[in-house]
């Protein structure tokens, strides 16, 4: 159990939390700083416990989770009650390998078919990349069988919505007979996709792997078909590879999978903020000259 909590002085400020009523915002500063949170920030948390340490009903308890859920602040699995805060370990980062392993032995405590186990894997290999491998003495192998089960399930998320346009009637229309003939003697054409994604497939990040062009056009296909402008995408693919770069996973298996970046958990829409090695000097910022006159030279 923690004695305290840290909480950043944005938090009061921040667009996320304007956003949301009274209760949500107490409850999320009750998730950042209650005695249950650990420091990965993903801990079990039954409704019960909320209910006694806010003095809430049980009504009151789910609406505010299913506000912080909504806004992207926290991810909760209904049926085991394990809560993730989502950028929990960008505001409260791993500074060495001591807190890495201590990180992954939380993260293998938590039951492997929680909802919420595939998105913190792919968190904490973030949060933990800057320390050497070697240093983690194998502990990191926990998150192996997670870090493409995220993908997995945007791919049947996709899969689920393409079948809902079929029966609606769009993308399931059959030719006539006519126009089925001789079909195995025509070369497939080639592919034209818009230009609009032609600029933004060419600065996704190379990855180790698999990384579908058509399938990607799908899935920024159906984003830009729900509303989201291709700025956005464009804007988020160049903080992701700006990241990807920044923590030395270019050309791996960690890069996202292009349709799971546009995929339905919209991830061209995160931060994608870049961790600063602990002690590490900021490159943008200018050093202050040193004013200090030497013995010599004084009057």
């Amino acid at each position: 159990m923690r004695d305290y909590g840290k909480v950043h002085t944005s938090f009061w400020i921040s667009d996320g939390m304007r956003r949301v009523s009274d209760d949500a915002r107490l409850l999320a500063l009750y998730l950042l700083t209650g005695q249950h949170t650990n420091m990965i920030g993903c801990f079990r948390l039954p409704d019960g416990y909320v209910s006694e340490d806010l003095a809430w009903t049980p009504e009151r308890v789910s609406k505010g989770f299913d506000e912080l859920s909504a806004n992207g602040f926290a991810t909760r699995d209904s049926s085991s009650k394990w809560v993730l805060i989502r950028n929990f370990l960008t505001w409260n980062s791993v500074e060495n390998p001591n807190q890495g392993i201590a990180a992954l032995r939380l993260f293998d405590q938590v039951p492997d078919k929680s909802t919420v186990k595939p998105e913190l894997a792919r968190v904490l290999a973030s949060a933990i990349s800057h320390i050497g491998i070697a240093k983690l003495k194998g502990s990191e192998r926990v998150l192996e069988p997670f870090l493409n089960q995220e993908q997995e399930q945007e791919q049947e998320q996709e899969q689920d919505q393409d079948q809902e346009e079929d029966s609606s009637g769009h993308g399931s229309a059959i030719p006539p007979d006519d126009q089925n003939q001789d079909e195995g003697d025509k070369p497939e054409p080639q592919k034209i996709y818009p230009n609009e994604f032609e600029q933004v497939w060419s600065v996704y990040p190379k990855r180790a792997g698999g990384n579908s062009k058509s399938d990607a056009f799908k899935a920024w296909n159906a984003r830009i078909r729900e509303g989201t402008t291709t700025a956005e995408i464009f804007a988020g693919v160049v903080r992701y590879v700006a990241f990807v770069k920044a923590e030395g996973i270019l050309n791996t298996q960690y890069v996202k999978q292009a349709k799971t970046f546009f995929g339905p958990g919209m991830h061209f829409s995160e931060p994608w903020a870049i961790q600063q090695a602990p002690g590490a000097r900021d490159p943008n910022q200018i050093s202050e000259p040193d004013k200090t006159i030497p013995s010599g030279f004084r009057g």
